[in-house]
């Protein structure tokens, strides 16, 4: 009886979200409204086609109507079903509300309630990086891709790591902070810095070449890598490991049929 309450909740607070009335949704049905409200009051279920308008109706699953509780990894299988025969443009539009959903953006702040659909949201956290702007780019890199990412940062430099002078490397990854320890306050003293950087290096220079280019601020108490490098690095060396390190990658040459 309990999930037979819950379908009616259910039912009764999707009609209302999509402001339409008990014989309004009986008319799409071919039910009453009688029918309808037997179900919103618990007394009945609709049977199984008329569940199956109902998802339709109402854009969500039969799975949510009925109170399965199988967790979203249960809506894989329709998704990849669903991807197949999506536009490219859909597939941007449903990321991006994938990503938005995940957490708050923390670098870009919206002002007040007005945000301009063109504006890019980030996120950077424990739970990686989300990049997308409305119609335009989605990105999700996950922290066990990114920490592999950044060994290559220590290792190797390929394209697009060759865009970063090999002196600025090493400053880069002393300074790289923990996902999950993003405090704005953060710095690292000179002679710990030091300590990270190979016995050639001529500190002087490197570390002014770094503030020039916009890498690292000085502040109180130190060096740190301003939030601005801290995710371009971080984007790089993702770019790096999905171009180098890569399965497969399948190329469309000329506009798609």
């Amino acid at each position: 009886m309990d999930k037979l309450n819950g379908f009616g909740e259910k039912i009764a607070k999707l009609r209302r979200s999509h402001a339409i009335t008990q014989e309004e949704l009986g008319k799409q049905l071919s039910v009453s409204a009688q029918a309808v409200s037997k179900w919103e009051n618990g007394d009945s279920l609709p049977d199984l086609p008329l569940i199956v308008e109902l998802a339709e109706i109402f854009d969500c699953s039969t799975d949510y109507l009925l109170g399965r509780s199988g967790g979203l990894s249960t809506l894989l299988p329709q998704i990849h079903q669903a991807f197949a025969t999506m536009a490219m443009d859909e597939k941007i539009e449903f990321l991006s509300g994938v990503i938005t959903a995940t957490e708050p953006s923390i670098l870009i702040p919206s002002v007040g309630s007005y945000r301009h659909p063109a504006l890019v949201d980030i996120y950077l956290g424990p739970t990686g990086i989300g990049l997308w702007a409305k119609d335009r780019i989605s990105c999700i890199v996950t922290p066990q891709f990114l920490e592999e990412a950044l060994e290559t940062l220590e290792q190797e430099a390929e394209f697009p790591l060759t865009l970063l002078p090999d002196e600025i490397r090493p400053i880069l990854i002393a300074l790289l902070r923990d996902m999950d320890d993003l405090k704005p306050d953060y710095a690292m003293d000179e002679i710990t810095l030091k300590s990270y950087l190979p016995d050639s290096t001529n500190f002087d220079r490197v570390i002014t070449e770094s503030i020039e280019l916009g890498f690292v601020d000085r502040v109180r108490g130190g060096y740190r890598l301003n939030f601005n490098a801290d995710l371009a690095v971080r984007l790089l060396v993702s770019i790096h490991q999905a171009i180098n390190k890569r399965a497969t990658m399948n190329v469309t040459v000329g506009k798609p049929d």
